[in-house]
């Protein structure tokens, strides 16, 4: 009588033991395509764009993210580039010992194959569209997190601490709004470290915020643009930040591009009014564009 008991415990516990394994296993398996989804959803809602991702793929169990081929659309209006910015790979390991914490580590995380498309009229560009729709989105959760506090209401929102950020094998196409084609300049952007390491961390969309004026200040010194045209572009406190995440590579991007376009026959400035001498163009063309 006693075997019988032991044995059908034992088949008791085993049965659960194969559904949890069970569980875990559909979870896995369903998380990528649910991530994706959540993913291709919640970004237009930060970037005032629509993004679209290739694959997804998430371990839970090592704390590792890989995304492929993430795509930002151009804001809806003129711009004929074929997107903004794409992303070939984005991989990310996160110390699973903090996915419970209000504040998630995230220790590497490495955007690799940045395809920046620079599409501008001096007025405007489509890469300062989406930088100013993520800035609305930053000044209004700041805004409400003071309101939350000066209630003395604690924010419950997940926060990150990120190690390091590396770009690799970043390029930026500068052209005219409407052209078909632009000027192809390599550049490089110096890693960022250490970012939300106080208490209270950077939200998702600081975190965006960092990365996209990393990506714009690039932009727009290639493009002949000065640092301070770039750090007006990125407004407050971050601009200083993501200033010094540029490195002197870009400078050296400057002089390439001054020296294709003299072989074409002008400089970069001429995509933009054709005859219109350079200093009419630099009066012309407001702070961040």
């Amino acid at each position: 009588m006693a075997k019988s008991k032991t044995g059908l415990i034992f088949k008791i516990i085993l049965g659960i033991l194969v559904v949890l394994i069970a569980l875990v296993v559909v979870v896995i398996i369903l998380i990528d395509p649910i991530a994706k989804n959540a993913l291709e959803k919640g970004a237009p809602l930060v970037l005032g764009t629509n993004v679209s991702v290739e694959r997804l793929h998430i371990e839970p169990l090592k704390g590792r993210v890989e995304i492929t081929n993430l795509i930002v659309d151009n804001p809806q209006g003129t711009y004929s580039s074929e997107y903004a910015i794409k992303l070939g790979d984005i991989i990310a390991d996160v110390d699973i010992n903090t996915v419970m914490n209000h504040k998630i580590r995230i220790e590497e995380m490495f955007l690799k194959d940045v395809d920046i498309v620079y599409e501008t009229n001096v007025l405007n560009s489509n890469l300062q569209e989406i930088l100013d729709n993520v800035k609305k989105l930053d000044t209004a959760e700041k805004k409400e997190q003071q309101e939350d506090e000066a209630k003395g209401e604690k924010d419950d929102d997940k926060t990150l601490q990120v190690d390091l950020i590396e770009l690799s094998s970043v390029g930026v196409t500068v052209q005219a709004k409407g052209a078909a084609t632009g000027l192809p300049i390599k550049v490089t952007i110096d890693p960022m470290t250490n970012l939300g390491t106080d208490e209270e961390g950077i939200t998702p969309v600081g975190l965006t915020l960092r990365i996209l004026g990393a990506i714009v200040t690039t932009a727009i010194k290639t493009a002949g643009g000065s640092v301070g045209d770039a750090a007006a572009a990125i407004g407050d406190a971050t601009s200083a930040a993501v200033a010094g995440a540029t490195s002197a590579a870009v400078d050296a991007a400057n002089n390439a591009v001054n020296d294709a376009t003299n072989a074409v026959g002008g400089a970069i400035k001429g995509l933009f009014g054709g005859k219109k001498d350079d200093a009419a163009v630099e009066e012309a063309q407001p702070q961040g564009n």
